[in-house]
């Protein structure tokens, strides 16, 4: 699901958090084309690099997720970009991008029970 609220990043995982599942990223194609069915616009995901810039840790809860599918050239770290968000909407090319922590976006949330990205 998708938040109807936005928020920082921090404070989107927390409210995926707080409504029962976890901020989520994905993990294939097939949920990276799936999750473009669910929001026009721009989400955060679970990915990071505010531990060690440059190193990028994407995870759903506590499994680390080795799928990337980044926008040409990013992440690129302009301006202090230390989180991920996805480009979902249907005028970008619908990849992720690296932007920084405090912007304001909706949440793409995995709720326990209900595997919304599964295809």
């Amino acid at each position: 699901m998708v938040t109807d609220t936005a928020f920082t990043w921090a404070d989107a995982r927390d409210e995926c958090i707080n409504l029962g599942g976890v901020l989520a990223v994905p993990s294939s194609d097939q949920e990276n084309e799936f999750t473009l069915q669910l929001s026009d616009e721009i989400v955060w995901i679970d990915c990071n690099d505010r531990e060690v810039e440059g190193r990028w840790k994407c995870k759903e809860g506590k499994v680390e997720v080795a799928y990337r599918i980044w926008n040409p050239n990013e992440p690129n770290n302009h301006g202090d970009e230390d989180c991920a968000a996805f480009y979902t909407a249907s005028w970008g090319n619908r990849k992720w991008n690296d932007v920084s922590c405090s912007k304001v976006e909706r949440a793409l949330c995995k709720m326990a029970g209900r595997p919304v990205l599964h295809v």
